[in-house]
């Protein structure tokens, strides 16, 4: 039977309100630094390699993030998976690495297993809320745990560091702050298809249709369940791609990484347009949003206002935010 999903230009269009709060967020630091005389600073190349820098990794994780929400799930396991992925990625590269042989192998093993250990978690978040039937938020939160415990246990509750002399060229370069930086150009690629992931395929069109309404999704012939399934694998293997990221630029397997970082990416996929009800948002809006909460991070810092600050306007944008989202579906309706 032919579906009947969502429009495939959904997955393109750009809200007004990211658009909006990113000018605002950007007029609002230029304004305050300007006044302080650290404008040129703010608006620098090098700053702006800065923020590329740290927005990598939260980019990666919320194009996953943006699928979940708009098949109608969540999940909050993606802060624990990332250190996670981190500590199995050291310690498969600890066991392969010989001083006398330091081939590439062990690196690309050990990237491989990092990437897969999350499309593992995913799978199974997937699996949890499939066939165990029950509530992402609920699947997510216990594997937060499962995943966060199980870093701690493989680390041995400490951070792991590379054996000396041992770190590989590759880790020297993503983890550098640079415009050619290979994780950056990977964000890129990932962005790009995960577009025609949504824009062009029958799963995108099906991702569309089970997040606005399930029943009406099996009536048109959707698998729901697989395509649940699918899906959390999908932002697993992202999560796990921005694991070996984090690996990079943090020089070690670390337990500790990604706290509240599941937070982070959901606010900025909100706040790029998705419905936390499912069945709505796009890229461009989710690069918005991380774009946004990475300016207002690094414009509290070069202002030196104290850190509360950033809460406050993150969680002001966010209801602003939504709230415009609200009005306009409600102005369309009328």
């Amino acid at each position: 039977m032919a579906t009947s999903p969502a429009p495939a230009s959904t997955a393109f269009k750009l809200p007004a309100g990211p658009w909006i709060g990113f000018a605002a967020v950007l007029a609002l630091f230029t304004a305050l630094i300007g006044i302080k005389g650290d404008l040129g600073t703010f608006l620098s190349l090098g700053n702006l390699r800065v923020l590329l820098h740290e927005g990598t990794i939260p980019a990666v994780v919320a194009l996953g993030m943006l699928l979940v929400l708009i098949s109608g799930g969540i999940d909050l396991s993606i802060g624990a998976t990332v250190a996670l992925v981190t500590v199995v990625t050291m310690r498969v590269y600890t066991a392969m690495y010989t001083a006398s042989d330091p081939s590439p192998t062990s690196s690309v093993v050990a990237c491989v297993c990092g990437v897969l250990t999350g499309g593992l978690v995913g799978f199974v978040n997937g699996l949890l809320v499939t066939k165990l039937q029950l509530p992402p938020f609920v699947a997510t939160l216990g594997m937060l745990g499962i995943a966060r415990g199980a870093a701690v246990w493989l680390a041995g509750r400490a951070t792991l560091p590379f054996p000396l002399n041992g770190t590989p060229e590759w880790v020297n370069t993503v983890g550098r702050v640079s415009l050619t930086n290979p994780g950056l150009w990977s964000l890129v690629a990932l962005a790009l298809l995960t577009v025609v992931l949504l824009r062009l395929t029958v799963f995108g069109r099906h991702l569309f249709a089970v997040g606005s309404s399930e029943p009406t999704a099996r009536l048109c012939g959707v698998n729901v369940a697989r395509t649940k399934v699918l899906v959390y694998t999908l932002a697993g293997l992202l999560t796990g791609w921005a694991g070996v990221i984090m690996f990079a630029h943090s020089n070690s397997g670390n337990p500790t990484l990604g706290e509240q970082l599941e937070l982070d990416v959901i606010t900025a996929v909100v706040i790029g347009g998705a419905s936390l009800s499912g069945g709505k948002g796009g890229v461009v809006g989710a690069m918005l949003g991380v774009a946004i909460l990475i300016l207002i991070k690094n414009g509290v810092s070069l202002y030196n206002v104290p850190v509360e600050m950033q809460y406050v306007l993150i969680g002001a944008l966010l209801v602003a935010n939504v709230s415009l989202n609200r009005w306009r579906e409600r102005k369309n309706r009328a």
